[in-house]
């Protein structure tokens, strides 16, 4: 088995964390303090080491030139090993949609092939294990109201995320 590290930042709307394993990121972890991250890293990757390496070091780089408005679109190798084949899909769904755009639960169940399938859509999203890298801040209600969020100050930094995309 491949050792786990991590290692975070933080920044005006929280902390995130990257934790890699071998040559893909397994988690990115968007809370509200660093003391939330330890929480949220114990409990998803016990195991896992607090560390840099290159992977993390450029995990950290991009998030950082996202929130800096320099970067519009990660390039992060991701391992969905975990996610199940909808989730899948509607994570590639979920990456075409443009920075400071948003998309309705429906729409983007449409997009990932499976137009009954909001509400799962919304089940897919509050357990992303990739906020901000897979933008499931950008996916809002059908009739424009924010939604829930799972990271981080929940709606709060849902709005101020797509507020300061579209702004940028």
């Amino acid at each position: 088995m491949v050792n786990e590290r991590w290692d975070m930042v933080s920044f005006e709307c929280g902390s995130v964390a990257v934790v890699a394993s071998g040559e893909r990121l397994v988690r990115i972890c968007f809370e509200c303090s660093p003391d939330n991250v330890y929480s949220s890293i114990n409990c998803f990757h016990p195991k896992a080491e607090q560390g840099c390496q290159p992977l993390i070091d450029e995990g950290l780089k991009q998030l950082t030139e996202y929130f800096l408005g320099k970067r519009r679109i990660f390039t992060l190798p991701l391992d969905n090993g975990a996610l199940t084949p909808f989730a899948c899909k509607v994570q590639q769904a979920l990456l075409k949609v443009p920075y400071g755009s948003v998309i309705s639960y429906g729409a983007l169940a449409i997009v990932a092939g499976s137009p009954r399938a909001a509400r799962a859509v919304g089940g897919v999203m509050s357990s992303n294990p990739f906020p901000l890298v897979v933008p499931c801040h950008r996916v809002v209600n059908a009739d424009g109201r924010i939604g829930q969020y799972s990271a981080a100050h929940g709606t709060k930094t849902k709005a101020w995320l797509i507020d300061f995309e579209r702004a940028s």
